[in-house]
């Protein structure tokens, strides 16, 4: 029998019950010093002089680029920063518990609270916490102090950004209380009546004297199961759901769960946990079920940052982000090559995508032939071996109950398939994740390794990923066919693919033109595949030649400030489910074939050339047959099943100014259409806000386009355009494709890429407006209004 008495004697009586946590935003007015002065951690410390900020904090972007920096970090600064936070806690308080929780902090970081060292987070993106209440001096002042070291840079094979670039709570609770992460929802059986909900609640301090109530809401907030149980450390409940609303990615309805710790009818602790009623399932032969519906993943791999703010992303600008992604008709992200925010998985439950949620990248430092050393790092965290254990169990606990999360991932090509190492690596790293969690396959993202006969490639493939659960690997497609015959037993996942070419059995480089994702249609036990990439992100510039260029993802499906590119088009084509139709323009009459499968031909969306000029086009569409147009004349029809790769080209047509049109037929009817139009000179300046109304602090997007004096998008040429703003803040512009001869810091000035620019706004902390004007040379200047309401 526990000490019940006691226990409740010190909760009830030694301090004021608590009738539910209280989990703070820690993010504001933190003090920022980049340098590494003695003693900074000491309460003594004198920081007067040093910078007011908010988090979250990236101060890699707050630099210009230099050739005496990485482009592996985007030609970005590392170093190590100070962060200092004094707060009160009051007298009253003596007898809760308090924890500091960091989302992100990149990298090496250690906490002080009051000059005692709580300990050292090394990996720099996996979210970490702390109790710190025995540090806490109660009705006097308290310091937190934080050092983040990312000096020895490059450490990362892509721009990672520095400091505490994602948020910090502090969450005071009771002595008795759910652990943080401390609950654990499945869905094992569902039917079209009924869902049985599967519960485990960790609850901290619990005696004799304690129950646990959990309550079940739907997304309106009414009641739809509850359970009592009696105290526990561990305590495991069953619940039934009546006429189940299932999430999907059609259809991200969500639940959520109330557990309260009650003694007596007090409540000493409530703890809420969303989570969605789905079921997963992958089949060997048939791929990839959700909630019993047989479907492909049409995914892309994400990093971490987003353009000209860093690391330290908005969580509107992930919205924007992935809202755009969803309109191509992608359903699924790979987290490339490491945990995101806890604010973006929350995003990809509510807007309905699938994820694979990686832990890391490298497990260890590889030795590569012939490397730079400024610009090939040691890829793998050298305190790994020490730390992995703890940072994918957090991993796992933070992120276990959303729905979205369908597979783990516990790497990023370490070894090649069938390397002792690879194979060693995955037994180890697999087993420990299905210890945790048995309810989502594990896989990595398998290097494909150098060239061989196909067959004993294959047998390298099924000897490895015998201990994953999926048969994962990166650019791996072309080997599918092959698999598939041997009978594997288990789905495919193409863990990364080229987005535009593909590679034989016999030859990674031959460049085929042919996407990846029709080695998912043409496999049933392909679930689908991950692009390289979503988007074009910073750094992963891997020799000093490349210079000014500062990101990767030349490929991608979306440029840096989230417009649409060309490949864009033509992954709608394949994965819409509406008609869409496009055609764009060659660069040149014969398109080269870049060294690397990561690129694709340069094409352009605009109908200015010269008079009589020989163009090809392509048209991307998921119609049967397109008919083009020219000034109203039918130049041609031509029949979608005639292009097996769905890369529908136009040869030798000849330029005159006007319209170009391509209209896309369904049974013999137009359903859509999309033009090019000879743009004139630049007349005039469109704005286009993605709101009309924020909050204090709110993010507004502002999408710049110059037009001519009818109209028309002005593609063919650029204006430089100035920025002027009242109310907010210009957080960032972005053209799409910035250089290393534009600097982030450059907040009022940035020339148009394809007439066209992003502007970052963040409202003021008042109601009122803003007030945003853009002007160019010989344009009349453009105001746009954005009301900031309570």
């Amino acid at each position: 029998m526990r000490s019940v008495f006691l226990t409740i004697a010190l909760v009830l009586c030694s301090a004021p019950v608590l009738s539910a946590r209280e989990r703070i935003n820690f993010s504001n007015d933190w003090k920022f010093c980049l340098g590494d002065p003695a003693a900074a951690e000491t309460i003594q410390f004198s920081d007067a002089g040093w910078r007011r900020l908010n988090l979250p904090h990236d101060w890699s972007v707050e630099f210009d680029f230099s050739k005496d920096n990485a482009g592996r970090n985007a030609w970005l600064p590392g170093g190590i920063g100070w962060y200092r936070k004094s707060f009160d806690i009051p007298a009253e308080d003596h007898g809760q518990r308090f924890e500091l929780q960091f989302d992100g902090a990149y990298r090496h970081t250690e906490v002080w609270v009051n000059g005692r060292s709580l300990g050292i987070q090394y990996d720099g993106y996996t979210s970490f916490y702390f109790d710190i209440t025995s540090h806490i001096r109660f009705g006097k002042k308290n310091t937190i102090a934080v050092r983040v070291d990312n000096s020895d840079t490059p450490n990362c094979r892509w721009f990672s950004g520095s400091g505490i670039y994602r948020h910090v709570w502090l969450t005071k609770t009771a002595p008795i209380h759910v652990e943080n992460w401390g609950t654990f929802i499945t869905t094992p059986e569902i039917t079209k009546d009924t869902a049985t909900v599967k519960i485990v609640t960790e609850v901290k301090g619990s005696t004799d004297a304690c129950k646990l109530e959990t309550v079940l809401l739907n997304a309106q907030g009414d009641e739809v199961a509850k359970i009592v149980s009696a105290g526990a450390d561990v305590v495991e409940q069953t619940a039934l759901v009546e006429s189940p609303r299932l999430w999907s990615v059609d259809d991200p309805y969500l639940y959520s769960m109330i557990s309260r710790v009650k003694v007596g009818d007090k409540v000493m602790d409530e703890y809420q946990t969303p989570f969605g009623i789905r079921s997963i399932r992958f089949d060997g032969e048939k791929g990839f079920f959700l909630n019993g519906e047989n479907m492909k993943l049409k995914g892309v791999c994400l990093h971490h940052d987003m353009g000209t703010v860093g690391a330290a992303v908005p969580l509107r600008m992930w919205e924007r982000r992935l809202q755009y992604l969803k309109d191509l008709g992608c359903n699924a992200i790979r987290t490339a090559h490491n945990p995101m925010a806890p604010e973006f998985m929350d995003l990809c439950d509510r807007m309905g995508f699938l994820v694979m949620d990686e832990f890391v990248d490298k497990w260890e430092h590889q030795i590569r032939p012939n490397a730079d050393p400024l610009n090939d790092p040691k890829f793998a965290e050298p305190n790994f071996s020490k730390e992995w254990k703890k940072n994918f169990e957090q991993t796992i606990r933070r992120d276990r109950n959303h729905p979205s999360v369908i597979i783990w991932s516990v790497g990023n090509e370490n070894y090649p398939a069938g390397s002792e190492k690879q194979s060693e690596g995955l037994e180890r790293y697999c087993n420990f994740v299905r210890s945790i969690d048995p309810t989502r396959p594990v896989v990595s993202g398998m290097e494909r390794g150098k060239d061989k006969d196909p067959s004993e490639k294959v047998d390298d493939i099924l000897r490895s990923t015998q201990h994953m659960d999926l048969i994962g690997m990166n650019y791996g497609e072309q080997w599918v066919k092959r698999i598939g015959h041997r009978k594997p037993g288990k789905a495919f996942v193409s863990t990364e693919s080229y987005v535009y070419y593909n590679s034989t059995e016999y030859k990674r480089w031959d460049l085929v033109e042919k996407s990846p994702w029709f080695d998912v249609l043409e496999n049933d036990f392909n679930t689908g595949l991950f692009l390289w990439s979503g988007t074009r992100y910073l750094g992963e510039v891997s020799k000093s030649k490349a210079w000014p260029r500062i990101h990767g993802g030349s490929s991608a499906l979306l440029d840096m400030a989230s417009f649409k590119s060309i490949n864009g088009y033509f992954y709608e084509s394949l994965w819409s489910d509406r008609p869409v139709v496009s055609v764009a323009v060659y660069d040149e009459k014969t398109p080269p074939k870049p060294f690397r499968g990561w690129g694709s031909p340069e094409r352009r969306m605009n109908w200015n050339f010269k008079n009589g000029e020989s163009l090809n086009l392509v048209t991307f569409t998921n119609c049967e047959f397109v008919e083009l147009y020219l000034n109203g004349r039918r130049i041609g029809t031509q029949k979608l099943s005639d292009f097996p790769n769905r890369i529908m080209n136009w040869y030798d047509i000849d330029y005159e100014p006007g319209v170009l049109k391509v209209v896309g037929l369904r049974d013999g009817k137009a359903v859509c259409e999309h033009q090019l139009v000879t743009a004139g000179a630049p007349a005039r300046l469109q704005l286009k806000a993605d709101a009309k109304t924020v909050e204090p602090n709110g993010i507004v997007h502002v999408e710049v386009q110059v037009q001519d004096a009818v109209g028309n998008p002005v593609r063919h040429q650029e204006s430089v355009l100035s920025f002027e703003v009242d109310g907010a803040e210009v957080l960032g512009l972005d053209h799409g494709v910035m250089t290393a001869e534009l600097s982030f810091l450059e907040k009022r000035v940035r020339p148009t890429n394809e007439g066209r620019c992003l502007c970052i706004l963040r409202a003021g902390t008042q109601p009122g407006q803003i007030e945003l004007q853009v002007k160019a040379e010989g344009l009349e200047a453009t105001t746009l209004i954005v009301e900031v309401k309570e």
